[in-house]
């Protein structure tokens, strides 16, 4: 009888590892919709919300898998079309983690579009993040921030540990966007500039540090033609690295990629979603 109930509680515990429960939203709403001009959203929940019009398959993805467009494979082609787009209303704790809501967006992605892929790794031009020739100038981390999850609201005038930040001004023609971040790592600095393609440290830096870069560019009429766009995208991307070598210490020449290994998803099965 005693073998009988140990061998029954080996079993339980097997299949509490095997299956681990799922995180789930409180409430959520997903409808395909017309995307018109572009999707409008939150990055991330607001206040125990979140809300996105007009956002595609691959957006969904990037958001639960923590990944840029690159780093996904096999979308089906219906998914690709600019017509094809979603509008999601979800509920949830007010105080959920970066993890949790994306364990939750991946049960949302397995529920109602019968989402399932696996890994493979593959070769992707990424940018690299190095030490530049001068060497770094970051400064050890000051301390000067709070420990809080990314949906609680911040105190006025306060920094988040761990979260690098962007913000714009324009002033007198110039453009100025400011880079921050306190006691942050490289990674986590790699992980904020990889929305439009994956980033990787290859600085071999350890440990957490302040940062505050400023990139400065003039403003200029919207380009007319790609090649022009092309151009102008490649004299910010020389101008950004450039602030960041003389104010950082970081070489981040997104003009430069180059070819690494890393993990890809492969999408094997996914369905238009099912009705609210």
């Amino acid at each position: 009888m005693r073998r009988a109930v140990v061998l029954a509680c080996l079993v339980g515990l097997s299949l509490s590892a095997q299956s681990p429960p799922k995180i789930e939203f409180d409430v959520v709403s997903v409808k395909l919709v017309d995307p018109g001009t572009g999707g409008v959203g939150d990055r991330f929940p607001q206040r125990g919300t979140w809300n996105w019009t007009g956002i595609r398959l691959s957006g969904l993805i990037t958001y639960a898998y923590g990944v840029s467009q690159v780093e996904i494979a096999n979308i089906p082609a219906k998914f690709q079309s600019r017509d094809v787009a979603f509008g999601i209303t979800a509920k949830m704790p007010v105080d959920v983690t970066h993890d949790q809501f994306r364990a939750m967006l991946e049960s949302m992605l397995a529920d109602r579009f019968a989402f399932a892929m696996h890994r493979e790794m593959r070769e992707v031009p990424v940018v690299t993040i190095d030490v530049a020739k001068g060497g770094s100038k970051l400064k050890p981390a000051s301390g000067d921030c709070v420990h809080l999850p990314p949906s609680a609201a911040l105190p006025a005038g306060q920094r988040r540990c761990g979260e690098v930040t962007r913000s714009l001004q324009i002033q007198d023609g110039i453009l100025r966007w400011q880079y921050s971040g306190r006691s942050i790592s490289m990674a986590d600095l790699a992980t904020f500039l990889s929305d439009d393609g994956p980033v990787v440290d290859n600085t071999g830096i350890k440990g957490l540090y302040d940062l505050d870069v400023t990139v400065e560019a003039p403003t200029a009429a919207p380009p007319t033609t790609s090649d022009e766009a092309a151009n102008n995208q490649f004299e910010f991307n020389h101008t950004f690295n450039a602030a960041f070598e003389k104010q950082a210490g970081l070489s981040i020449d997104k003009n430069k990629l180059s070819k690494r290994p890393i993990s890809v998803i492969v999408v094997d099965h996914v369905d238009l979603p099912t009705p609210n």
